[in-house]
């Protein structure tokens, strides 16, 4: 018997099948649909493909005020006539909501993007960039703070052939950048990667990961607009999400709640220094009172909804 042609067909279509996931799928003939009965920060996550945090349920009066877009994480200089936390409490914004045995994607901090697809020809060009806005906003941050940071380090993360085949996974990209904080006790970084001393003192490090995207799509109105009307996805759900670890750890004299305010008010700000087509998305903190919320150039868009 000739078992030539099948194992050849079998050969093919592991071929087709593996082009087929490598290669960028354009939807962008089809176009997002606002859905109004959310809040902005909803119908963002919605239409990056995450399984969105559910809007809280406030009070028309309440859902005046957390509809402005200028609420100040600063921490812990609150600042006088400012939208923050002294002004305007977030307690009306925490939920609780029972996850069971899977992390779900609103558990994690991370990125959405859509990069216009004139900045970049392929999804590799797209992630070239994001990764250049990502490093320009966080050094930028650091300088006009005034605080000190070590030598960024960036790249492709690894992929071995299971994630690659199997899971069906990219590469990852990352950025790293290590800074000292007087007030968080973080000191001067130093070069080594490794320091079995330090390993428990207060740390300050910014890090980010995300993936290629899988997908061209019609760029929302609600993020921006762009010459071709197109941009390139990358998400922040599934294997190929995007992750923001928290800035600051090992807490010192500061509890973890203070430490989770810092974090907030560190990426509103590097959000500040980012084009409006790159949001940041935080997870929702009960313990430490902080609601999820959803970043744009330093813009906060909380999830809200009528009673």
């Amino acid at each position: 018997m000739n078992t030539f042609l099948p194992k050849a067909l079998a050969v093919a279509l592991i071929t087709l099948l593996l082009t087929a996931c490598s290669t960028v799928r354009d939807v962008s003939d089809k176009s997002y649909t606002y859905k109004n009965e959310h809040s902005i920060a909803w119908n963002i996550s919605n239409a990056s493909g995450m399984d969105p945090y559910s809007d809280a349920h406030i009070i028309p009066s309440q859902k005046i005020m957390f509809s402005r877009t200028d609420y100040d994480f600063a921490f812990p200089v609150l600042g006088e006539g400012k939208l923050n936390e002294a002004s305007l409490p977030l307690t009306p914004l925490l939920q609780y909501r029972p996850t069971g045995m899977e992390m779900q994607d609103w558990q994690t901090d991370g990125i959405m993007a859509w990069i216009p697809t004139e900045l970049a020809s392929t999804p590799d060009a797209a992630s070239q960039v994001l990764t250049d806005k990502l490093e320009y906003a966080v050094l930028e941050t650091l300088k006009e703070s005034q605080r000190d940071y070590g030598d960024v380090q960036k790249g492709l993360g690894y992929n071995d052939w299971l994630g690659k085949y199997v899971f069906q996974r990219n590469a990852s990209r990352y950025l790293v950048v290590k800074f000292a904080d007087k007030f968080a006790e973080c000191e001067r970084p130093k070069d080594e990667y490794y320091d079995p001393v330090r390993q428990k003192n207060p740390t300050c490090i910014f890090y980010v990961s995300f993936h290629d995207a899988e997908k061209v799509v019609r760029t929302p109105d609600f993020i921006g607009t762009n010459a071709t009307g197109k941009s390139y996805l990358i998400r922040h759900d599934g294997l190929n999400g995007s992750y923001i670890s928290p800035t600051y750890r090992n807490s010192g004299n500061h509890s973890d709640a203070e430490f989770e305010r810092l974090h907030y008010a560190f990426v509103q700000q590097v959000s500040r220094h980012l084009p409006s087509w790159v949001i940041i998305y935080l997870a929702p903190h009960e313990s430490s009172g902080m609601p999820a919320v959803i970043l744009q150039q330093g813009k906060v868009h909380f999830f809200i909804q009528d009673k």
